[in-house]
Formats: structure tokens, C-alpha cells, sequence
């Protein structure tokens, strides 16, 4: 009789547990951006020492900084959506480690890491689980995954 009772528990908990996945595939995970193009002027810039990193789950990307290998208390958040060829960034908000987080309201704030609006809309010109490669029309970003 116990053990029914086991079975029958075990068989109620697997039945109501759900898994729950993001459908974002290969955009999840942690990203290095290792290089910037600017579109107008042809420029390219290396980036791996700049130590900018996005990491991406579910519906909310993180962009993470560094300075000397040592990271810093302040990243900025975004909710996202994406579809098979964009990537929609919105509400950014700069995310305080010991404060209180704040909405961002100034682009001048998002620059340095290759966003030029509040709500940024990228192309998604390569994706695949070594790379990433988005174009907001006036830069390029290219990421490694990490």
C-alpha cells in the first residue's frame, strides 16, 4: 500500500510539473562583444579589453561591464523581444547594486555599449551558438559566446 501511495505521489508531481523555456535557442547565454563597425566611416573598433558583456534569459538582457577584470557594481537591463531577424531592446534601466535601480531616460547612458535609442531595434545579421552579429543602422556589434 505504501508504495502505491509513493507511485501515485511521484506520478501527480512529474504531471504537475511544466518545463518552461524561453524559445529564445541560441540567443540565450552570455555574450562577449569583441568588436564595434561603425557603418558611416567604415570604422572598427576591438573591444575585448572594454570587457562589455550581454547575457540573455528569458525575456530580460543584462549588459555587464568590467574594468581591469574587476567587475562593477552597475549593468544596465532591458526587456527584449525577438524575432527571427530582429532583436527589440526596451526599458533600460541601470541596475544599482547596493541602490535603488533607475529607469534610464538619457541615451548618452547606453552609448558606450552600442545603443543609440530607448528602445533600439538591431537587425540580426548572424546568430548561431559560436557568434552574434546585430546592426542598429549606425553600428555593428559583433559578439563571441561565452
Amino acid at each position: 500500500m505504501r508504495k502505491i501511495i509513493y507511485i501515485l505521489a511521484l506520478c501527480t508531481f512529474l504531471v504537475s510539473c511544466e518545463l518552461e523555456t524561453s524559445g529564445n535557442k541560441e540567443l540565450d547565454g552570455y555574450w562577449q562583444m569583441n568588436q564595434v563597425d561603425t557603418l558611416s566611416t567604415g570604422g572598427v573598433a576591438d573591444t575585448r579589453e572594454a570587457l562589455i558583456y550581454w547575457g540573455v534569459q528569458g525575456k530580460l538582457l543584462q549588459i555587464r561591464f568590467s574594468e581591469t577584470g574587476k567587475y562593477l557594481g552597475e549593468g544596465l537591463l532591458f526587456r527584449f523581444e525577438r524575432t527571427s531577424n530582429t532583436l527589440n531592446l526596451s526599458s533600460p534601466i541601470l541596475h544599482h547594486l547596493y541602490e535603488t535601480d533607475e529607469p534610464v531616460d538619457d541615451v548618452e547612458v547606453l552609448k558606450p555599449f552600442g545603443i543609440y535609442q530607448l528602445e533600439e531595434v538591431f537587425s540580426i545579421i548572424e546568430l548561431n551558438d559560436k557568434s552574434m552579429v546585430l546592426d542598429n543602422g549606425v553600428l555593428r556589434l559583433h559578439f563571441r559566446k561565452y
